[in-house]
């Protein structure tokens, strides 16, 4: 009787621990195209969708893309909703307080944008912040981003518009709401700069790379006790990156590498 009990009861331990094969639940943003969109039929498509599935067939797993809120990321991760976030989140030194990060696979940039007229001068010809140059503007962000901190330390004198989306804050921009946004640059131009609707806009000022506040780059998220499934991402993306499937997904969106340069 207590070898059937002790058989029984190591059957559900092992049972209990997840295999290679199990399914991988996997947040991501999906009103964020082309990282994270679901299109006319419900399907849920982009980059970083592309990029975790990718992941799960190196390692043998299903993956399931579960749509999140972005400032519920990180506490939904937290909480067990999902095991994974993949949604174009940089690597920071505050959010690795809370959760852990896979090696990068997209650079972490941002830059402004506004009115091909404007007067705003947020960086200097050097290439520093210029606080004065933005003294009195409206700058539009996305909210619980990495630029919220950004530009609360080094334009004081302006005033922010958190937006939940990021096509909410370029409407805003259009209608005149605010003076100048504030993202990474590849999503701006995807969405705004390269269609009808941004002609009469550019980027305002070069790219900004401060990687103590945007980090190396974007990572794959995951709590910090899942070491072994940390280890099998890192070298599922390291693989992709050697093996050419990686520049699959990245030249079905962009005709330019996005992979810091770390990556390459």
């Amino acid at each position: 009787m207590k070898k059937i009990i002790a058989l029984t009861v190591a059957g559900l331990l092992i049972g209990a621990v997840p295999s290679q094969a199990a399914t991988l639940k996997v947040a991501s943003d999906c009103t964020y195209p082309p990282f994270g969109y679901q299109d006319a039929n419900g399907e849920i498509k982009g980059f970083d969708v592309d990029v975790a599935r990718a992941v799960g067939k190196h390692i043998g797993s299903d993956v399931e893309i579960i749509c999140q809120a972005w400032d519920g990321m990180i506490p939904g991760l937290l909480a067990g909703k999902y095991d994974l976030i993949s949604a174009s989140m940089s690597i920071t030194a505050e959010r690795l307080k809370s959760i852990n990060f896979s090696v990068p696979y997209r650079s972490s940039a941002a830059r402004f944008v506004g009115p091909k007229t404007t007067d705003a001068k947020p960086v200097t010809d050097s290439g520093e912040p210029n606080p004065n140059g933005v003294a009195g503007k409206t700058i539009g962000l996305q909210r619980s981003s990495t630029y919220g901190k950004y530009i609360s330390d080094k334009y004081p004198q302006a005033t922010v518009s958190e937006y939940d989306k990021v096509d909410n804050m370029i409407l805003d921009l259009e209608a005149g709401r605010v003076d100048l946004i504030f993202a990474g640059p590849i999503k701006l131009d995807n969405d705004f700069l390269s269609k009808p609707e941004g002609k009469d806009y550019g980027f305002v000022g070069p790219e900004i790379d401060d990687v103590s506040y945007f980090g190396p780059g974007v990572g794959i998220g995951l709590r910090k006790a899942d070491t072994d499934l940390l280890t099998k991402i890192d070298g599922a993306l390291n693989t992709m990156f050697k093996d050419g499937s990686f520049k699959a997904i990245n030249d079905k969106y962009w005709s330019f590498s996005v992979l810091p340069v770390s990556a390459k």
